[in-house]
């Protein structure tokens, strides 16, 4: 299953009214494509309004058991709310997690990565992981992040009645300024045009007239432009967030 990064309204996540920058892509250029994902989905047969109402009524008890006040800005709605959606895919934030825990450990980053590999039994991850000191929210791999401007991490039933550890975004973007102070020290538009010019090879083009033509396939990558590129799609993604009042979340 691929990874996507959704920030919107749950009323709009949960009604599959948003579409995967890939799906956008496919429509653009004629493209069959279907979505399949891990999570089962909202149960058929609920109405929009339904929906709207058990995601307003999670948001307002997270709200009112926090004692938020005043109230943070978290829309909920169907369509008026805008949304931000990218494909980092798992390598690439398995390349972040990776760079992270070298760099906060004071160790070397690997100047590459195999693809699909497993980042949890990476020595470097494996002994940041069993400090004390950090604890950084993206490395959670369901993902949840609100529209809170304070910076905490609780766990909580999320609307689906799975349990899950949800933290904020500003608690994000914290964790990330963090990173960015460390090592790179870019501003904001070389963080957000990392996100064009960082990331996965070419491996093929594609034209109406040829479809899509393989040109290479890669089985290793560079770590920090993949890291790079995983970055810049969480900082936007964390800003969209407390700017337009919508939750964040990891979807696969």
């Amino acid at each position: 299953m691929g990874l996507d990064i959704y920030t919107g309204t749950l009323t709009r996540y949960y009604t599959q009214n948003w579409k995967t920058a890939t799906q956008q892509f496919a429509e653009a250029h004629g493209i069959q494509f279907q979505t399949v994902r891990f999570q089962p989905e909202q149960e058929n047969g609920q109405s929009i309004e339904e929906i709207k109402g058990i995601v307003t009524e999670w948001r307002d008890n997270i709200i009112s058991g926090l004692k938020l006040d005043p109230a943070p800005l978290w829309n909920e709605d169907y369509d008026t709310t805008p949304y931000y959606t990218n494909k980092p895919d798992w390598d690439a934030l398995h390349a972040l997690m990776l760079y992270a825990a070298a760099k906060f450990s004071s160790q070397e980053v690997p100047a590459t990565i195999e693809k699909n590999f497993d980042v949890s039994r990476h020595s470097i991850v494996e002994e940041f992981l069993k400090s004390t000191e950090f604890n950084l929210t993206f490395f959670n791999e369901n993902g949840w992040w609100l529209p809170i401007e304070d910076r905490f991490i609780f766990r909580y039933t999320l609307p689906n009645s799975q349990e899950n550890t949800l933290a904020t975004s500003a608690l994000l973007l914290a964790e990330l300024s963090s990173l960015n102070a460390l090592e790179w020290k870019a501003d904001s538009m070389t963080i957000i045009s990392w996100s064009t010019t960082e990331g996965y090879p070419v491996e093929g083009v594609f034209s109406k007239e040829d479809g899509f033509k393989e040109l290479a396939s890669h089985e290793t990558f560079e770590t920090e432009s993949l890291a790079k590129f995983a970055f810049s799609i969480l900082w936007q993604a964390a800003e969209f967030s407390l700017e337009h009042g919508a939750v964040m979340l990891y979807d696969y």
